[in-house]
């Protein structure tokens, strides 16, 4: 197709009226000025739409902020009972952990016993060993 007939206008079909003209040429359009002066209730009414609107907007926000005080309060006194809790080492984490820091503690304590015991023993098997060396060597 050519860019002709793209612009041109589609060919009137037999039968069918032409048209109408939505906006006469002798009528201009009436600005928003006049159509609200036609209507005087009309403005009072979306005023008022508006102001609910507007109402609604702000008891919205209020409720956000309302709810979002709560929720800081709230998490605020959880904090604190946790710290007090803690102060008194009656929080549960808290023991958790301590028991856990208390098992390792005694187990490494258990195996520096253990290491010191064995260490010990072989220093003695050692002196004992020197010493028959020393008496043999004396004797010969």
């Amino acid at each position: 197709m050519s860019a002709a007939g793209l612009l041109a206008p589609a060919p009137a079909q037999a039968g069918v009226p032409p048209d109408p003209e939505y906006y006469p040429e002798d009528k201009e359009l009436e600005s928003a000025e006049d159509d609200q002066r036609s209507c005087p209730g009309r403005e009072s009414e979306e005023d008022t739409e508006d102001a609910s609107e507007t109402d609604l907007a702000k008891h919205d926000e209020e409720d956000y902020v309302e709810m979002k005080e709560q929720m800081y309060q709230d998490k605020l006194a959880s904090l604190k009972r946790q710290l007090q809790q803690l102060q008194e080492g009656t929080l549960q984490e808290y023991q958790k952990r301590m028991k856990k820091l208390d098992q390792r503690y005694k187990e490494r304590i258990r195996n520096a016993e253990l290491f010191l015991q064995l260490e010990t023993e072989q220093a003695e098997q050692n002196y004992i060993k020197e010493k028959k060396a020393a008496v043999k060597e004396f004797k010969d």
